[in-house]
């Protein structure tokens, strides 16, 4: 496929509606997911207010630390939909609303893998749309303190992902996946986010995790887990997959390249999306 070539939009062949709590706020939260024929993934409050495009130029590098946060001109704010996103971008859906009850997208186990199976449910169909993939065909390099961000050319979407955690049970570790819904759902939606155990009570005095448990989050120190099993034993990295998919699809686009993410987190990524936005000119 080259750039210039097209391909059919996808949305929700039904209405989707998703309860839980929040990670960070700890608070019940809720999404509505409708069908849209174009505009691209949109967030907004009940009744159609504060409308953001969940989109490169709506992301805030600063304010995305432990979670991905979008913006709007009217001061809406809207967090953790890095998971939710990631499942949409897996299953190739490029349009639809997302109304969003309380101040974050519902955490439910901690990866995406709720995600992935409702939207399954839902069913998946073209619409009227068509979008133009964003084919990566130079080398692309980020270095953000000590985080570094690559985008290759690769006929596919291919992630590459790795961690360093050294004096730590997890230590250094490193994952690839070249991205379909299938691979997507069975390789890394259900890796869980993770946490330090030493940097949990830093985390609920800033306002965040409030909603972390051992059953939607990987705790673990310099000699073991906590939790009482893993769902992958590279569960760490393999999460990373996740945050980086959904931060990817802040591009508004579908993706053919591979990218890689060493030491990075949602502030790297939401840098690197507006870097490769900058270089192909998304604005237009």
């Amino acid at each position: 496929m080259t750039e210039q070539e097209t391909e059919p939009g996808k949305t929700l062949a039904a209405d989707l509606d998703i309860e839980g709590t929040g990670i960070h706020s700890g608070v019940p939260c809720r999404v509505q997911l409708q069908p849209a024929e174009s505009g691209g993934i949109v967030f907004q409050r009940p009744g159609g207010t504060g409308l953001v495009p969940a989109r490169w130029d709506h992301a805030d590098a600063e304010l995305s630390d432990r979670r991905t946060v979008i913006t709007g001109a009217d001061g809406a704010r809207f967090e953790q939909m890095e998971h939710l996103m990631a499942a949409l971008a897996a299953h190739g859906i490029t349009d639809v609303v997302v109304t969003q009850e309380g101040p974050e997208v519902p955490f439910l186990g901690g990866g995406s893998k709720e995600f992935m199976e409702k939207i399954r449910a839902a069913g998946i169909r073209e619409n009227g749309n068509r979008v133009k993939p964003l084919v990566i065909d130079r080398i692309l390099t980020l270095e953000d303190g000590e985080a570094v961000l690559v985008a290759t050319p690769n006929d596919t979407l291919r992630l590459s992902v790795g961690v360093e955690f050294p004096g730590t049970i997890v230590g250094s570790a490193a994952f690839t996946l070249e991205i379909t819904a299938e691979s997507f759902e069975k390789e890394a939606a259900p890796a869980r986010t993770f946490a330090l155990a030493g940097d949990i009570e830093k985390l609920r005095q800033a306002g965040l995790a409030k909603g972390g448990n051992l059953e939607n989050a990987v705790v673990f120190d310099h000699e073991k887990y906590f939790n009482e099993g893993l769902h992958f034993p590279d569960e760490v990295v393999r999460h990373k997959i996740i945050d980086l998919l959904g931060d990817l699809a802040l591009l508004n686009r579908p993706l053919r390249g591979h990218f890689w993410a060493w030491r990075a987190g949602h502030r790297n990524h939401v840098k690197f999306a507006h870097l490769i936005a900058e270089e192909y000119d998304l604005r237009k």
